[in-house]
């Protein structure tokens, strides 16, 4: 799965989450009205003991928390003749099972909501028998209602949290948000998990439909990073130095901030310098905002950017994908032929099984809303005909298991359920701040799952595409080595699939990533400038009322993460362009809640390791020049992509990857990078119509997927999604279709870009086929120009494959 850490699992875990100081900081986290005369209780609070908020003989007790803790193994609730008692809790959590006992003469309503339950709770009336609550990570219900009277006790349970707009509510959401505000750079599991929560209660609420937004948008970009996995990062194009002048901007404007934070929380200092300081903190939060708007257009074009490389991914998997349905043919063919022995009856199972689950994958993926959920019912059909095939006993050839096609369908299933939804957001989102009625659509899906959502451990990352590719790719030898017809270029069709299938999936967490990074950054502008009226409107009249004080100061916190959240996202930039330029992770540690010289500390830290990066080596980066002919392509890519310069777009495409034969002449070194890609094609020759001086100006448009890899001296690969590159190649061509002077080079040293790795999507289409003649075209001459490391120990390792 995900090798996340997990969330607490007892009360003594869950309170020290809670009396973090990163938690103790938030304003208004908790509250408690009791009132004698009328029997009434509210509690609210990040951890709360159920001995403590279920008192007896109330009539109406509302519970809201985060975390509610049964440190008894038996709690009593005894409610007024016909009370309520309502606890709605993100986590209920207990060292050991609960008993939660109803007094057999009692009568009345007691409602328990909770999306993870640490224990088994078991309710009694009286000495009736127990009913074990179904509530927690894995079940259908989010709550279960129990009616008591005369010792009968009826429940119900229920599937949605029923309609609730108090204000109690509102602040218990909010803090909880916070609290993932907080927790999304410290704990990816606990963050997911309040968001889901936050989301979960909002989505049928129209007036908290912001908080449903905020929650969404936090989640799901948590959720797109866990579901991708921890090789894949953003590279930022700029180089890592290009990000100080912004981050040491942000660090001093926060700790101005800061200074008169600390000013307004001192109860010692006078009304006048609470209010200098509310003016002074107003003031600046105004400032700001045009910071904040710069963030937000940078989130917008990083999105759009996003955007991009999953149309050029879809395109590629598209086409990749009818070619295989093709071979897939002649394969199936050859297997009618075969005369199947009864030891193969097993490999034969799953290698048919293969068929549907390859093309039900890829209409998944795809997200075709006509054949979806066919699609999803092919796939489950496929993993149970492995089941049944893994049944077979004394069996030659079985590779492919069942579990490697469930994770698989699993992790598509997440992405084809959050894509869609993001598209819609972003648009709604977009237009939100001209036109405040604009409904932004309510979800309560975070990670594509409904037990991903409590427990973001079980989320199935895209490594499960790694498995597949391998696991099939032997399966299918198999047949290979059996001289079945149409096995060998079916396994070549398929490993293309899975590889355009892994890149595709990877665009679309990225996409999902970057456009809530992008809902995130607009809705600071939005809450921002509602904030600042709401500020601007308690100042006024101000006299030190208890109540104004409480309500700036929560506000001013918001203000003050947001700066700290700013300064963060530009330091975990650096480190993204870090690991990018060095290959490896920088030291740093990304958290919206640290004292403000450690972010200095942190920014001098990475410009540290930037400039350390080349005293690891005795020398520069080596250039190299490496020509070939696209016939020496790995895994027939050559064919293909003479076919696509051929066909009606003219556009050909290969994918080279760090790994095995898929690396190409890219197999012995580290650190590729590339200066440029250029092309030629060979056995093109100018249409005699469009010749000028028996010649013809041949364009060419070279461009990359965005999704990069690199290998590092160890081995290890690791993912990156940047900025698609777009390069012109072109040249004159003589009547005999030689290459003469080179108009556009594509090949070019760059200063302040980061340039590409070799291991990404190819494409290259002729830009002017009216101006050719293409029919005897025999393929690409590809020129590499770069520079690479080379270290012994990683050469060493390379010829020991070679000998095995």
């Amino acid at each position: 799965m995900t090798g996340l850490s997990p969330q607490p699992t007892s009360p003594t875990e869950w309170e020290s989450y809670a009396t973090s100081d990163a938690v103790q900081s938030i304003p208004l986290r908790e509250a408690e009205t009791v009132d004698e005369n009328a029997k009434t209780a509210t509690f609210r609070g990040v951890f709360l003991e159920a001995s403590t908020v279920l008192p007896s003989s109330m009539s109406r007790v509302n519970v809201l928390a985060d975390v509610v803790a049964f440190k008894e193994e038996s709690s009593t609730i005894s409610p007024a003749r016909n009370g309520t008692v309502q606890i709605k809790a993100r986590v209920l959590t207990a060292a050991t099972p609960v008993k939660i006992v109803i007094p057999s003469d009692a009568s009345g309503v007691v409602a328990i909501y909770a999306a993870i339950v640490d224990q088994p709770i078991a309710v009694y009336l009286g000495d009736s028998e127990e009913l074990v609550l179904d509530l927690g990570r894995e079940s259908e219900y989010v709550g279960i209602v129990l009616d008591f009277d005369g010792g009968v006790l009826e429940y119900d349970y229920e599937k949605i949290y029923p309609s609730d707009w108090s204000e109690n509510l509102r602040a218990s959401l909010n803090t909880q948000l916070r609290i993932a505000l907080v927790e999304f750079w410290r704990n990816t599991s606990i963050a997911i998990s309040l968001c889901a929560y936050v989301a979960a209660l909002t989505k049928k609420s129209p007036e908290f439909s912001l908080l449903n937004t905020q929650a969404v948008a936090l989640g799901q970009q948590l959720a797109g990073q866990v579901i991708e996995g921890p090789e894949m990062k953003y590279a930022p194009v700029l180089v890592p130095s290009r990000y100080e002048n912004t981050a040491r901007a942000i660090i001093d404007a926060a700790a101005a901030f800061q200074e008169q934070y600390e000013r307004f929380e001192d109860k010692e200092e006078s009304l006048e310098n609470h209010i200098k300081a509310w003016q002074t903190m107003l003031s600046q939060a105004t400032g700001v905002s045009e910071m904040h708007k710069t963030q937000r257009d940078i989130a917008m074009a990083k999105y759009k950017n996003a955007q991009e490389t999953t149309e050029h991914c879809l395109r590629q998997f598209k086409n990749e994908g009818d070619a295989l349905v093709l071979v897939q043919y002649q394969f199936e063919q050859g297997l009618e032929m075969w005369v199947i022995e009864q030891k193969f009856q097993a490999a034969l199972q799953i290698v048919t099984a293969v068929f549907s689950f390859a093309v039900s994958i890829g209409t998944l993926v795809m997200g075709n809303p006509g054949g979806g959920s066919g699609a999803a019912d092919a796939a489950g059909r496929a993993v149970k005909a492995v089941q049944d095939a893994e049944r077979i006993s004394d069996q030659v050839g079985k590779i492919l298991s069942s579990n490697t096609l469930k994770k698989l369908a699993d992790a598509i299933n997440a992405l084809s359920n959050l894509i869609p939804l993001v598209l819609i957001i972003v648009d709604a989102v977009e237009k939100f701040e001209m036109d405040n009625t604009i409904e932004i659509p309510s979800t309560d899906d975070i990670s594509g799952s409904k037990i991903g959502n409590a427990d973001a451990t079980t989320i199935v990352t895209l490594a499960a595409w790694d498995k597949w590719i391998l696991d099939v790719d032997q399966q299918i030898a198999f047949a290979v080595e059996n001289n079945i017809d149409g096995a060998s270029d079916y396994q070549l069709a398929l490993r293309k699939h899975g590889i355009n299938g892994k890149q595709l999936a990877q665009a679309q967490a990225e996409t999902i990533k970057a456009g809530y990074e992008y809902v995130q950054a607009q809705m600071e502008v939005i809450v921002s400038q509602k904030q600042i009226e709401e500020l601007q409107a308690l100042l006024e009249d101000y006299e030190g009322q208890e109540e104004r004080y409480l309500q700036a100061k929560t506000i001013f916190y918001d203000r003050a993460m947001a700066l700290r959240t700013s300064i963060v996202i530009v330091l975990r930039d650096m480190a993204w362009a870090y690991r990018y330029w060095a290959l490896a992770e920088s030291s740093i540690s990304l958290d919206a809640h640290k004292p403000l010289a450690d972010y200095r500390s942190d920014l001098a830290t990475i410009l540290t390791e930037v400039d350390n990066v080349d005293s690891q080596w005795a020398s520069d980066f080596q250039p190299f020049e490496y020509p070939e002919h696209s016939e020496s392509l790995p895994a027939d890519y050559g064919p293909s992509l003479t076919a696509g310069l051929l066909g009606g777009e003219h556009t050909g495409s290969f994918t080279l990857l760090p790994e095995g034969d898929l690396a190409n002449v890219f197999s012995e070194g580290s650190h590729y990078r590339l200066n440029g890609l250029d092309a030629t094609l060979d056995g093109a020759l100018p249409n005699s119509d469009s010749a000028h001086d028996g010649k013809v100006w041949l364009k060419l448009q070279i461009t990359t997927s965005g999704i990069y890899a690199d290998i590092k001296e160890d081995g290890r690969v690791l993912y990156f999604r940047s900025l698609p590159q777009v390069r012109r190649c072109s040249y004159d061509l003589d009547m005999s279709g030689n290459r003469l002077n080179t108009r556009d080079d594509p090949s070019f040293e760059t200063k302040d870009h980061a340039e590409p790795t070799p291991f990404t999507q190819w494409k290259i289409k002729v830009l002017n086929p009216e101006d050719l003649n293409l029919e005897g075209l025999k393929g690409v001459k590809l020129l590499w120009e770069g520079r690479v490391r080379y270290d012994e120990v990683h050469r060493r390792r390379q010829q020991v494959e070679e000998l095995e």
